[in-house]
């Protein structure tokens, strides 16, 4: 009994002490693996609700946007749930326009950083197919999340488990930015510079239609009879403006603007709202008249300046105190 009970005591042991070191080295690896993976992962715990009062709001974002877009390229990460109630009320235009713009611009160029941080470790594991290493199935499954998000059903039913160098050249080439001052002026088209009902209620800035009815949406006021499609809405403002950049970038309707932006890279020129902004003529029924309308409203609010903005790594409050930024 003594011999059995020594040679369970050092079983035991190396348990303690060896396998059980090992299994957990490997699993906070993994875990690690993932996380890096999932960079591009929004933090919604740094949101803020806006204040109820316009003159609290005004408050809380002064140093997102001075005027005449001074400051442009160290904008404060100041993130919102939703517009603030008061934009409606504001009868001064260019405080009302100041208001909405100053609470979209952090959430476009968020929105974008997420998109590149994507961008970022897909190249990295084309880098490492290219050295000649296949993926591990954390990474399979992430960069098979993105085909799924990006790419259409024939593109997805052409890429085995292991992808090639091909495949994710695909991927990136519609996995790309949208310029600020395009999101802008879209934004401030489609829910009348935040006053609208359906960006109020459901923060839906860009219009956008939806059929399933598993998809949160809200039910046109005059929709004709006969009709099913309801405007997608969201419980985040940053969710309205990642749903609008993926639609430019996966939907079969704006392949001119991505086959438009990815010519104006390869010849190092700047991808401006101004240059795609011609792409968008099935954006809506309007068509050209529409196409006319993003450009006037980037011209006529001089939103080029836009496409130089930056978020800055600090996010500053209203008291001039910087706190780190959690997002």
């Amino acid at each position: 009994m003594k011999v059995i009970s020594r040679y369970i005591g050092i079983i035991a042991l190396v348990a303690l002490f060896i396998v059980l070191p090992i299994f957990s080295a490997r699993y906070f690896l993994q875990t690690a693996r993932i996380t890096s993976l999932e960079q591009g992962t929004p933090n919604y715990l740094a949101h803020e609700s806006p204040p109820k009062s316009t003159e609290e709001v005004n408050n809380k974002l002064a140093g997102v946007l001075a005027k005449n877009f001074q400051n442009i390229e160290a904008i404060p990460r100041v993130f919102l749930t939703r517009l603030p109630e008061s934009l409606p009320e504001i009868e001064n235009t260019a405080k009302r326009k100041q208001l909405f713009i100053s609470t979209m611009l952090p959430l476009i160029l968020r929105s974008n950083e997420l998109i590149l941080a994507d961008r970022k470790t897909a190249l990295k594991l084309k880098r490492k197919i290219n050295r000649g290493y296949l993926l591990r199935a954390t990474e399979r499954d992430w960069i098979h999340g993105l085909f799924r998000k990006y790419l259409s059903q024939q593109e997805r039913a052409q890429i085995a488990l292991q992808p090639s160098e091909t495949d994710i050249d695909r991927l990136l080439y519609k996995l790309d930015t949208i310029p600020p001052s395009l999101a802008m002026a879209q934004a401030a088209i489609e829910s009348g510079w935040g006053s609208s009902y359906f960006s109020q209620e459901g923060n839906a800035l860009f219009g956008q239609w939806v059929w399933d009815d598993n998809e949160p949406g809200i039910v046109p006021r005059g929709r004709e009879e006969g009709k099913t499609h309801r405007v997608k809405s969201f419980e985040y403002l940053l969710d309205s403006v990642i749903s609008y950049m993926t639609n430019l970038n996966r939907n079969s309707n704006y392949p001119g603007l991505r086959s438009r932006r990815a010519e104006l890279k390869k010849h190092n020129l700047p991808v401006t709202g101004l240059a795609l902004a011609p792409s968008l003529l099935k954006y809506s029924e309007q068509g050209s008249e529409y196409v006319s309308k993003v450009i006037s409203m980037i011209n006529y609010n001089g939103f080029d300046a836009l496409d130089n903005a930056s978020l800055a790594p600090t996010r500053r409050i209203a008291d001039n105190t910087t706190i780190l930024a959690s997002n």
